[in-house]
């Protein structure tokens, strides 16, 4: 078995892999422990022991500083920028795209000629969500917030095409037109939660589709934490329909990193 570790700058991602087949997952926000002791107890909940591991494959955020403890006898360290276009890219099944990965702020990487390269990104990302989660409402568990979002109406916080516009033929009628312009009175936490979630979404998978024409790619994978939300679905779905590219969340999306730095550690970086 391979272990791949993501190390983001708010969470931690550790997925175990064999002969292409994902043996567990585990995702926690911020560093609870020292990772080798949270690599331990995972692999302890899911049978394993250190034994097991052939390979430890970091990436992330301080990855060439981890020390991930004793017991393992090989630890490599994949770039990030790889190990985001190659988990992109194997788990859509494609070799050209745009690999859009939503941390704590968004990169964006082109996959394209076999090769990786890092074209952008913001700082819009799950950091601005926690940000304006914490401030505007106290809520400081993204679960939480994300169940909150999906009861939440965003029409009543965001101007939309149809506050401006009756009958286009050209737009649909939900598009945003300005986020938080409206700020209805009558807009509640939830409201403002789907919001919020929802501009961070528009904003990396704008960026995507420009950076898809400016490449001459057709494909955006969406990958990282928001990736498996609801509000994740319900956006790139429409940004599907709405662009000329076409967007995909693939299985285990908020994993790709992780996972694409055990394809890279197994298949040579």
């Amino acid at each position: 078995m391979i272990v791949g570790i993501d190390l983001g700058a708010s969470a931690l991602k550790i997925v175990g892999i064999e002969r292409n087949r994902v043996l567990f997952t585990h995702a926690e926000s911020g560093r609870k422990t020292e990772v080798g002791v949270t690599l331990g107890n995972v692999l302890s909940q899911n049978g394993y022991r250190s034994a097991d591991v052939e390979t430890v494959a970091l990436t992330g955020v301080g990855a060439e500083k981890c020390v991930v403890g004793k017991g393992y006898s090989n630890v490599v360290t994949v770039s990030e920028i790889e190990a985001t276009g190659e988990g992109g890219t194997y788990l859509a099944g494609i070799d050209s795209a745009v690999i859009v990965s939503l941390g704590t702020g968004t990169a964006i990487v082109l996959a394209k000629d076999g090769e990786y390269t890092h074209i952008g990104g913001s700082g819009v990302g799950s950091g601005t969500v926690r940000g304006l989660a914490k401030r505007m409402m106290g809520i400081t568990d993204l679960p939480e917030y994300f169940s909150l979002a999906e009861k939440g109406d965003r029409s009543k916080v965001d101007l939309q095409i149809r506050d401006l516009f009756s009958g286009m033929d050209t737009l649909p009628l939900d598009l945003t037109a300005s986020n938080f312009a409206k700020s209805s009175e009558e807009a509640a936490d939830e409201d403002w939660a789907a919001a919020i979630i929802n501009m961070a979404l528009e904003v990396a998978g704008s960026h995507a589709a420009l950076a898809c024409s400016g490449f001459g790619v057709d494909t955006v994978v969406i990958t990282g934490g928001l990736s498996q939300t609801a509000a994740a679905a319900k956006c790139y779905a429409g940004f599907d329909r709405l662009y000329p590219q076409h967007f995909i969340i693939p299985k285990y999306s908020a994993f790709a990193t992780a996972i694409g730095a055990v394809r890279r550690a197994e298949f040579g970086a």
